[in-house]
């Protein structure tokens, strides 16, 4: 029994993957109705996901059907096993990490060889050797798609597919393996027919739990999302892959908006102060990948931004719930110089969505304090050529920019920083007139160089020599987090991979010289701060300010309820956070999820309240459905075509 064990072998590893995926969803999944449909979405899934594997271990069940040609069976198994790999390896391949990775690269060579080889063991005579690899692999692969979540999570959804396709073909090959050595081959054909058979059946049944799980397994599974993405993206792609440039808008869900002024007074969590913009310098200092909940401003003992809570003792404004517009850099700095949302910015985003371009449709904020008569500047890092390669069009309004050079490897941020403050001090020391001053740190940001709050003591020490050079009594200074960083939070590492609170809660200081600061606990956007600015300059200034607010800020805050937006734009990744003053809701357009977690009881957002909380979820239901509405019409950004190719 050689060739039919791998046709025995495919239900029961497919079924065996598809438990393995249950273990991921939430403790909600339990009640037996709900644990059904979710098997069978899995199920339907598997069969979409593993189409190519199954086709290639059908063809090995073939190979081994060819008793009259030994040599010529064992050199196809060979190839056949290496094949498999192969294709596997093909779809990770677009993540430029792994293709040119010697390391990857190596690693799949001997990966298909070890299947090359482990194929021979079919035709070889050694049976007890065969049936305890068979076994260590298929109890190994099963153990890999378990454990395969905790590296790269949300980062690669592709690396997680090529994982779960590898794990297939292993819990296959080692269970036809187990199976080829047995001696009675029709109780278990008969019995792999009836797991087949109640696979079929359980993928067909339409319980009154199938619209809860079809999301719930997309979002919580790979091999759910799989599917799940290529079926929201068939319906609605014009709208999730928008590679147009937008129409104009006619709908009444966007309608400007003429009391926008009065509702971001109101809703946006800045302070009503009474200031002239046109008298005062302005300084922006941004920090790269900082977080909060790791600065003085959160916990005094952590001592890690020293210079940054001196500021806010002296009298700075502290914004303890203040978001950035994303978790990267490109589209935060794009929609904070844009003073839109990210969705509603005109950008053109790139495959990585961390890169592209911010067009000229609209006047960005620089080039309105520019035309009013400021000079401006910029200094700040060039991480990995972020600023002269891969992120356009935020220069503009600089009439100087200097740029320091940084790759992977070179010397301690620090060295950098402290280069950025040097810089930026003579800037300060020599610009004429009334200034607007961009100063961008690249500490904190991997990887790391003596771990993560070291550089942000770094940081800091080169932020107090720029707070040093600075004339405070006629000058504003903002100092912002561009985005957070994750640290384990969640599976993920480092940012770009989710919306939750350490990617997107940022530190948030305004110094305005003769307005007394305090702390402020409702949540905000630092994508607000430039409109906030421009309503206290001059006329055009005002004018700017107000057609951001008339036409984009304040048509959201009505359709949210005021709700703080967050917005994560990729291909294979499309999430928003809402943030109200009590509740967060983290969604997933691709599966159309929200995630519903209590602001204030659970900061960490350990716990989804979607289930556990109908009446909370009730309530901001409807606030998700409209956002998904205006996004889609009213959208701004782009995808250039290469990008979904």
């Amino acid at each position: 029994m050689r060739w039919p064990a791998v046709l025995i072998a495919l239900p029961l590893s497919s079924a065996a993957i598809a438990l393995v995926e249950l273990t991921r969803l939430p403790a909600s999944a339990l009640a037996p109705d709900r644990l059904v449909a979710a098997l069978g979405h899995l199920v339907r899934s598997a069969a979409t996901s593993f189409a190519i594997p199954t086709l290639l271990l059908l063809a090995t069940a073939a190979v081994l059907a060819l008793e009259r040609r030994p040599r010529v069976r064992a050199g196809l198994l060979f190839a056949v096993g290496a094949i498999q790999v192969v294709c596997a390896r093909e779809v990770l391949i677009e993540y430029s990490p792994f293709a040119h990775s010697l390391a990857a690269n190596v690693g799949f060579v001997a990966l298909g060889i070890a299947a090359g080889g482990a194929y021979l063991l079919f035709v070889s005579e050694r049976g007890g050797f065969a049936r305890a690899t068979g076994a260590a692999l298929f109890v190994g692969s099963l153990l890999v798609a378990r454990a395969h979540y905790e590296v790269f999570v949300g980062v690669y959804p592709t690396l997680h597919q090529c994982a779960l396709q590898l794990c297939f073909v292993g819990a296959t090959t080692g269970a036809a393996l187990v199976l080829s050595t047995l001696e009675r081959p029709r109780v278990e054909s008969r019995a792999a027919l009836a797991l087949a058979a109640a696979l079929a059946l359980v993928a067909m049944i339409e319980l009154p739990a199938t619209a809860w799980a079809r999301p719930v397994v997309t979002a919580y599974t790979e091999l759910g999302r799989g599917a799940g993405t290529a079926e929201a993206l068939e319906r609605d792609a014009e709208h999730l892959l928008p590679t147009a440039l937008p129409g104009p808008r006619d709908s009444d869900t966007l309608a400007a908006d003429p009391d926008a002024e009065a509702r971001f007074a109101q809703r946006s969590g800045l302070p009503a102060l009474d200031f002239s913009l046109g008298e005062l310098d302005l300084l922006l200092i941004l920090t790269d990948a900082t977080r909060f909940d790791r600065t003085s401003l959160a916990d005094p003992a952590l001592d890690t931004t020293p210079n940054l809570a001196a500021l806010a003792e002296r009298g700075a404004h502290v914004f303890t719930r203040a978001y950035s517009p994303s978790n990267g850099t490109f589209p935060s700095v794009a929609s904070m110089l844009s003073m839109r949302p990210v969705s509603f910015a005109p950008l053109d985003v790139q495959r990585r969505f961390w890169r592209g371009a911010l067009r000229d449709d609209l006047p960005s904020a620089p080039e309105v304090l520019a035309a009013s008569g400021r000079d401006t500047f910029w200094v700040g890092h060039d991480h990995s050529s972020c600023f002269s390669h891969n992120i356009r069009g935020v220069e503009r309004g600089f009439a100087r920019r200097r740029l320091f050079e940084e790759e992977r490897g070179d010397p301690a941020h620090a060295e950098v920083d402290d280069a950025i403050a040097s810089a930026a001090i003579e800037q300060i020391e020599g610009a004429s007139g009334r200034s607007f001053g961009l100063v961008f740190f690249v500490s904190p940001h991997d990887d790391y160089r003596g771990g993560y709050d070291a550089e942000l003591r770094r940081m800091d020490a080169a932020l107090g020599r720029v707070l040093d050079a600075v004339d405070l009594s006629r000058t504003i200074v903002v100092v912002a987090g561009d985005h957070g960083e994750a640290l384990g939070d969640h599976g993920n590492a480092h940012h770009l991979s989710s919306l939750y609170d350490e990617q997107i809660h940022v530190p948030f200081v305004v110094w305005v010289p003769g307005h007394p600061g305090e702390r402020h606990a409702a949540p905000t956007s630092t994508g607000y701060l430039f409109p906030w600015l421009l309503l206290r300059g001059d006329a055009s200034e005002r004018a700017a300010a107000r057609a951001a607010l008339r036409d984009d800020v304040g048509p959201l805050m009505r359709e949210l309820d005021g709700a703080v937006i967050a917005e994560m734009i990729g291909v294979r990744r499309q999430h928003a956070a809402l943030i109200w003053d009590d509740t967060t809701v983290v969604y997933d357009l691709l599966a159309d999820l929200p995630r519903l977690f209590d602001a204030r009881r659970d900061p960490a957002q350990l716990r989804d309240l979607r289930e556990d909380d109908p009446a909370r979820f009730s309530r901001v239901l409807p606030f998700v459905r409209r956002y998904r509405r205006a996004r889609y019409e009213g959208r701004r950004f782009r995808f250039l075509p290469e990008a979904i190719q």
